[in-house]
């Protein structure tokens, strides 16, 4: 039985990613025995339950024993509880802070003598909600919930082991491919039918970004109506076809009071050893190639540059841009 540590609320208070947050949430709930248990964070808002993923986003892919069990046991009032349920095998802490969401803790563990003290895991709990509502004001786009501009400027240069500041994570995975995409004619969207209903193409389009990619795939809001993804441990084709999917279902999506929408995207393949600026310049000179041809399409880099159709990204002179 772990014994409370007040290192473990430092580890937490000291971390400023919400992907490295739940790492040290998990490493500290039972320090020394963190491969035999086994969780999962649960939020409410928008009134549903959505599974947190390690990277700080929304799974809504909740299966429906588990929603059954947080609608019956977490109510609305429910200021914060404890509960064991057998056919799931596992314990339930429920956490409500002072705001309109409200977290759930499931933990399960292969040695229950192993767990740490209740009292502990609560307080523990409730502090990395609080770090993790911080820390999402951070990181994340305020309107879509995909990381933010900040986030993609710390993490493309992780990933590209440019940062000098950041903890290096323990990832079995590895970014494959860059991607730029961008709606087609948004702003007579937003001209026509106003910036509300803009916002709300902005969000629709998030969400099934976020329902198209894994978990694994980083997705961000890269500024205005454009996007971004990092995807992981993915060919070149078969990129390809996933991005062509994401279009077609894009295209035929029943947005509100909007005809249609489509999107632009561009991407090319993860290369480390590009600056952050020839890589974004590589996808996004197939973007522009896709946004002054025949928009709704997805381009490749390397095929445009072999096709003699895009130029060549030039290695910028200076790399003051990859820290703005």
């Amino acid at each position: 039985m772990a014994e409370c540590n007040y290192y473990s609320f430092y580890a937490l208070a000291k971390i400023s990613d919400p992907e490295l947050l739940y790492e040290a949430f998990r490493q500290q709930i039972a320090p020394g025995h963190a491969n035999e248990i086994e969780i999962e964070v649960f939020e409410h808002s928008d009134n549903r339950w959505n599974r947190l993923t390690p990277s700080g986003g929304l799974d809504q892919n909740v299966p429906e024993s588990i929603v059954a069990t947080l609608e019956q046991e977490f109510g609305a009032l429910d200021p914060g509880s404890w509960y064991y349920d057998s056919d799931i095998g596992g314990w339930f802490c429920s956490y409500k802070p002072l705001s309109t969401k409200h977290f759930v803790l499931l933990v399960k563990s292969s040695d229950p003598d192993k767990l740490i003290e209740e009292e502990y895991l609560q307080f523990l709990f409730h502090f990395y909600c609080h770090q993790l509502q911080m820390l999402q004001g951070t990181y994340r786009d305020a309107l879509t919930g995909l990381y933010n501009r900040r986030a993609f400027n710390e993490k493309i240069l992780q990933l590209l082991d440019r940062s000098s500041n950041h903890r290096r994570r323990a990832i079995s995975f590895s970014p494959s491919v860059f991607v730029m995409l961008d709606i087609d004619r948004f702003k007579s969207i937003n001209d026509s039918q106003g910036h509300l209903l803009g916002d709300e193409v902005l969000l629709i389009l998030a969400q099934l970004m976020t329902d198209s990619f894994r978990e694994n795939d980083l997705l961000f809001r890269y500024g205005g109506e454009e996007f971004a993804m990092v995807l992981m441990d993915i060919t070149t084709e078969q990129a390809q076809q996933s991005l062509e999917r994401f279009r077609e279902k894009i295209a035929n999506h029943e947005f509100p009071n909007v005809e249609q929408v489509t999107v632009s995207i561009g991407f090319t393949k993860f290369d480390k050893r590009l600056s952050i600026d020839e890589l974004v310049g590589q996808a996004d000179n197939a973007l522009y190639y896709c946004k002054t041809s025949t928009r709704n399409a997805v381009h490749g880099y390397q095929e445009l540059l072999d096709k003699e159709l895009i130029p060549a990204v030039k290695t910028p002179r200076t790399p003051s841009a990859e820290l703005t």
